[in-house]
This record gives C-alpha cells, sequence and structure tokens, in this order.
C-alpha cells in the first residue's frame, strides 16, 4: 500500500510536476553548538572532543569508532569548557540553525540519548534535523513547536542518559541528518521490539545521520551553499533499485533529493544512492522505460564500492570475496522507508 494518503501523494506530484517546490534558500547562518569556538577559529577540532573511555579522539567522532571499530556512532561528541565546583559540566547548549523544536525527551532514563532536543530546520531546501543529546537541563522557555534562532541557549551540557556516563566525560552528543518515515510506530509494532516506543517518530532508530564534521567544516570554511550539494556531495557507496509504485514520505520530506520530476503515471520503481552509512541521498524514479517491470518489493543491487564498504561496521552491504549482499540493516530500513511487510 503506498505510505503517503492519496491526497498528500497529488499535491506532491503536483508540486514536483510543475515547479511549485520552495525556492531555494540563501546559505544558513551555522553556530557552533557549544561556547568553546576554537573549531571555528581555527579548524582544530582534536581539543574540542570528548573521547569514551579509551581516550582515543577518534572514538568521538561519527561513524565505525566505537568498540575496534564494530560499533556504529551517529554522531559527534563535544566536550565541556565550563565546570561548577561538584565537576558538573555548565556549557550552555545552542542551537546551530534557525528552526523549530519538533521532540524534547526530558526524561534521561528513557534513551541512550538521556535528555534531547531534536530541531528541523524547514526554512532550508533539505530540511534536515539537528539532535542535542545528554542535556543536562533543557532552557524553560523550550518547548515542543519553540521556533529557535541559531545561536539560542536551547540547554545545558551534562551526562544524562539511560546508562551510567561519569562526570569526567560529560558532553554533548550532536548529529545532522534526515527521517526515515512519518509512520515510525507502524515499522516498531510490525518488528514487535520489545518495550513501547516512547519517542514517536523521532526514535533514534527512525533517524540516519551523516557526519556532522562535512557540515561544520563546509560552513567554517564558507562553501555551505545548500543542505542538497552537502548531502549530495558525499560519497556513493551503493545503488540499489527498488520495484514499487509507491512514494514515501521520505519523499514529501526531501524532494530537493530528486534527480528528476516523478512521472504523473507509470512509476514503477526507483533508483537510490546510498553513503556506507546508510543514508539515501539520491532518489530517481523509475518507468517501464528505464527498467522491466519487477514484483513490488524486489530490491536490486545495481553498484556498490568495496573500498568504501569494507570493515564498515553497519549491515547494509555485505561483500564475502566476489558476492555482495543487502544486509540486514538496510532492507529494515527499506521496509521502514517503503512500508514493505
Amino acid at each position: 500500500m503506498p505510505l503517503i494518503d492519496s491526497p498528500l501523494r497529488i499535491v506532491v506530484l503536483c508540486l514536483l510536476l510543475f515547479g511549485l517546490s520552495p525556492a531555494v534558500a540563501e546559505p544558513p547562518a551555522v553556530f557552533w553548538p557549544t561556547p568553546n569556538g576554537e573549531y571555528f577559529q581555527t579548524g582544530d577540532l582534536i581539543d574540542s572532543l570528548q573521547p569514551t573511555a579509551s581516550g582515543r579522539w577518534e572514538s568521538a567522532l561519527f561513524g565505525c569508532v566505537r568498540n575496534g571499530g564494530t560499533r556504529f556512532h551517529e554522531g559527534v561528541d563535544l566536550k565541556p569548557i565550563g565546570r561548577d565546583r561538584h565537576n558538573e559540566a555548565t556549557d550552555p547548549i545552542y542551537s546551530v540553525m534557525d528552526g523549530r523544536v519538533v521532540y524534547i525527551n526530558r526524561i534521561a532514563g528513557n534513551s541512550g540519548y538521556g535528555r534531547y532536543i531534536v530541531i528541523e530546520h524547514e526554512s532550508l531546501d533539505v530540511p534536515v534535523y539537528t539532535l542535542y543529546a545528554h542535556l543536562a537541563a533543557i532552557s524553560p522557555d523550550i518547548d515542543t513547536g519553540t521556533l529557535v534562532k541559531g545561536g539560542q541557549r536551547i540547554g545545558t551540557m551534562g551526562r544524562s542518559a539511560s546508562y551510567s556516563i561519569p562526570r569526567t566525560r560529560a558532553h554533548l552528543h550532536f548529529e545532522i541528518g534526515l527521517r526515515k518515515s512519518n509512520r515510525f510506530q507502524d515499522y516498531y509494532d510490525f518488528k514487535r521490539y520489545g518495550g513501547k516506543n516512547l519517542h514517536g517518530d523521532y526514535n533514534g532508530i527512525n533517524l540516519t545521520g551523516m557526519d556532522p564534521m562535512i557540515f561544520f567544516e563546509q560552513a567554517r570554511t564558507g562553501k555551505l551553499q545548500d543542505m542538497r550539494s552537502m548531502i549530495q556531495g558525499q560519497p556513493v557507496a551503493y545503488t540499489i533499485r527498488v520495484a514499487t509504485r509507491s512514494v514515501p514520505d521520505f519523499i514529501a520530506r526531501y524532494p530537493k533529493l530528486l534527480t528528476k520530476h516523478i512521472p504523473a503515471q507509470g512509476l514503477v520503481g526507483w533508483e537510490i544512492d546510498y553513503t556506507a552509512e546508510g543514508m539515501p541521498i539520491r532518489w530517481t524514479p523509475l518507468t517501464a522505460e528505464d527498467v522491466a517491470t519487477r514484483r513490488e518489493g524486489d530490491i536490486t543491487l545495481v553498484d556498490y564500492k568495496p573500498e568504501l564498504l569494507q570493515g564498515k561496521c553497519r549491515k547494509t552491504i555485505v561483500i564475502k570475496g566476489d558476492r555482495a549482499t543487502l544486509g540486514s540493516d538496510l532492507r529494515n530500513d527499506l521496509q521502514l522507508i517503503f512500508g514493505f511487510r
């Protein structure tokens, strides 16, 4: 069944077919999310990072950087520069761009993120989310629906989580990325995860991140022009084709990731470019003129780059010898995005 209601689908198709998508905004003003502005001034990042107990500064970065490279880290961890007499972090946390608060988790024990805030930056050509986690406190003037300005204080750095973070490793966990589906609860129920989904569509499973330092480095050097260029400038690690006549709500949120208009009729599938970490960054609608019609839900691996995938801790494309297959992480994400059962 289609993942977006038919009236919404018609609206989306009209926007894409007749060029009514929003105009490209000016490059956004970007702020560092903590008071430690050294990176923006010098480009030196290491002194801003909070590593894990390993002490390796790489463990604070994005990617397969934990547990000897076997565990994925979705964001970047930034250390404090201020502490109180109890050695607790006191750094204010700032929104990195203008946006709207779409989710707040105020109960630390309800998530591995602890207390966290999600902001969607709806004025951008691709309205990415940013996420601020492990907060000690949330600013009293911040609530769901609050419009915030870039550089506005939204909380205080801390070490809140559903597990124990010692005082010495208090930090901000920062993410930037895309939301996979508006129907995460349906997927959650289908997968029969244990316990209740306490975070709606802003559960971490429903978020796909990119390396925040690509974003910050482009902002620091004046190269950040728009979100689409930044997102689609990431290396393509693999390309798949998905046979379906459905238009996922992912496209309704991020139409700028399309390579061409969706046909008014005759859609038979999608060709999708992915990063090695599993972010779908480029979408091409397909008709029967492009590919032979296949069974609904069939997935074909079109191309992959072993050098970008070898040793990766996420099970997106699994390579054994000369053979590559779709991994469980990728299959789960396709179930979530397209509603496959």
